[in-house]
C-alpha cells in the first residue's frame, strides 16, 4: 500500500502474513483527469484517468493564472510561485510534465486552473490538472505494474502502476515522490520555501 515515511513513499503490495489472505486491501485516492478537453459543439474528449494517495493531497484550490509569478528560465512545465497559506507554491502543469497539452487557453484570460496541493516529507507542490473527479477506493491486490508497451516514455518515470475499471479502462496511479524527486535535481527548483 501506499505510505509515507520520514524518508520515503512507497508502495507495497504484498500480503502481510497476519492479514487473512481474503481480506482486501483497499486504500483510497483522489481520482482526476489529464488531457481532458473541452469540443465545441455536445461532444467532449474525456482523457485519462489517473490518482494520487489521498493522504498526500492536503487541498484542492481553484487560482487564476494572473495570480502565478512567473519563474524566468524555469523548466518548461513550471508555471511559477503561487502564495498559499503564507507559503510560496510551486505550481507545476502536471499534464504538461506528462507528455498532455497544457490546459491553459491562452484566449481565455478568465480561465481558472484547478490545483491540487500535494504534500510529500514536509514539502508541498501545486499540481495542476484538468478535472478531478471524486474520493474513490481501489483494493491494493488489483494493482498492476507500468510497463513500457501500456505507457509513454514521458508517463512511464512518474507512475507506480496502474488498475483497470469495470470497462477496462487504465487508470494510471501517479507516484508524488518521483516528481518531487525529478524536480529536486533542478537546482533552480530546489531551494527552501
Amino acid at each position: 500500500m501506499l505510505s509515507t515515511s520520514s524518508n520515503s513513499l512507497s508502495l507495497s503490495t504484498g500480503t502481510n502474513s497476519d492479514i487473512q489472505s481474503n481480506a482486501k486491501q483497499v486504500r483510497k485516492f483522489l481520482q482526476f483527469q489529464l488531457g481532458k478537453s473541452e469540443k465545441t459543439h455536445k461532444s467532449a474528449i474525456q482523457g485519462d484517468i489517473a490518482l494520487l494517495d489521498a493522504e498526500i493531497v492536503t487541498e484542492v484550490i481553484t487560482i487564476s493564472p494572473q495570480d502565478i509569478l512567473p519563474v524566468p528560465q524555469m523548466f518548461y512545465c513550471v508555471l511559477g510561485i503561487y502564495g498559499w497559506r503564507s507559503e510560496m507554491l510551486w505550481i507545476v502543469d502536471l499534464e504538461n510534465l506528462l507528455g498532455y497539452p497544457p490546459p491553459l487557453d491562452e484566449n481565455n484570460p478568465n480561465q481558472e486552473l484547478l490545483v491540487m496541493v500535494v504534500q510529500v516529507q514536509g514539502q508541498s507542490i501545486g499540481l495542476v490538472v484538468s478535472g478531478i473527479d471524486n474520493l474513490i477506493e481501489h483494493d491494493l491486490s488489483k494493482f498492476k505494474s507500468s510497463s513500457a508497451e501500456i505507457f509513454s516514455e514521458d508517463v512511464l518515470p512518474f507512475l507506480h502502476g496502474y488498475f483497470t475499471g469495470s470497462d477496462n479502462d487504465i487508470i494510471m496511479l501517479i507516484d508524488a515522490e518521483e516528481i518531487f524527486n525529478f524536480f529536486s535535481i533542478k537546482t533552480e527548483f530546489n531551494y527552501s520555501q
